[in-house]
């Protein structure tokens, strides 16, 4: 699948020595969120392209919606076409991140949020796949077509999970003692605390993530763009993932005991 050219520069939107992110549009108007990174930024990049698509396929699998990627070219201010992929926002009439949802949102989720079940086992989720971006808020993109519905929901920005920086795993490696103990750099998006702090709320999803299969994780890595995931890459994630598979129904404990919760076991 080679990268289309359609998409055309918009806003520089945040330049990190992880990468770029560029706001760009299509020729039908679509909004989405280009990303991507040059050679000298790997060791703090990591495959960053493929660990969107993974986490992507991983995602839908288990029930989670996600923001549709494709890869892209786009030229930048300077004329030269940059590649990476774009994470192709909603068509709707209201589009905000959960950071920007407001209080009104946050105290009372279930009057303005669909689905909101299953949002509230989205650390699991995050806890599996060494996810320690979402706690901004900003990867947790709300969207409605009308003021008075509830929102819809889906999730974005997936580049620095799994492998991510080799920064990172050079700092501490991927099978480390700190990576099992999530409280350590999970932090819940504003608002989502409350309703994540139950085991009988969270087991149902560390079941689901119990009965993937080998097969089900390699569906996931072979999803990934030819030519954006080495095989060696490509061993240390399959590893990760089901190294971690096996710790999460623990971690998760561990992390609900860590709030002070009492109902963190059956």
């Amino acid at each position: 699948m080679l990268p289309v050219r359609h998409w055309k520069l918009k806003k520089i939107w945040k330049t990190k020595r992880q990468g770029q992110v560029w706001i760009v549009q299509n020729t039908l108007g679509r909004r989405g969120y280009f990303k991507f990174s040059t050679k000298k930024q790997w060791y703090f990049s990591g495959p960053m392209i493929a660990n969107e698509y993974i986490a992507s396929t991983l995602a839908q699998r288990l029930g989670f919606p996600v923001g549709k990627l494709q890869l892209a070219k786009v030229a930048g201010p300077d004329g030269n076409l940059q590649s990476g992929v774009v994470s192709k926002e909603v068509m709707a009439k209201e589009v905000i991140t959960w950071k920007k949802a407001g209080r009104h949102v946050y105290l009372n989720p279930a009057q303005y949020v669909k689905r909101l079940a299953l949002m509230r086992q989205l650390i699991v989720f995050d806890a599996w796949i060494a996810n320690i971006d979402r706690a901004a808020g900003k990867n947790l993109i709300l969207y409605r077509k009308a003021n008075e519905e509830k929102y819809n929901w889906y999730l974005i920005d997936h580049g620095h999970t799994l492998y991510g920086s080799p920064r990172k795993w050079k700092k501490r490696p991927w099978d480390a003692s700190f990576w099992r103990n999530i409280r350590k750099f999970y932090h819940t998006p504003k608002g989502l605390l409350r309703l994540q702090s139950s085991w009988t709320v969270l087991e149902p999803m560390v079941q689901k993530i119990e009965q993937l299969t080998e097969a089900d994780i390699e569906t996931a890595l072979n999803g990934v763009p030819k030519g954006y995931l080495s095989a060696n890459k490509r061993q240390f994630i399959k590893r990760l993932l089901l190294t971690r598979k096996k710790q999460l129904r623990r971690m998760i404990e561990r992390w609900l005991a860590s709030k002070g919760l009492k109902e963190y076991r059956k």
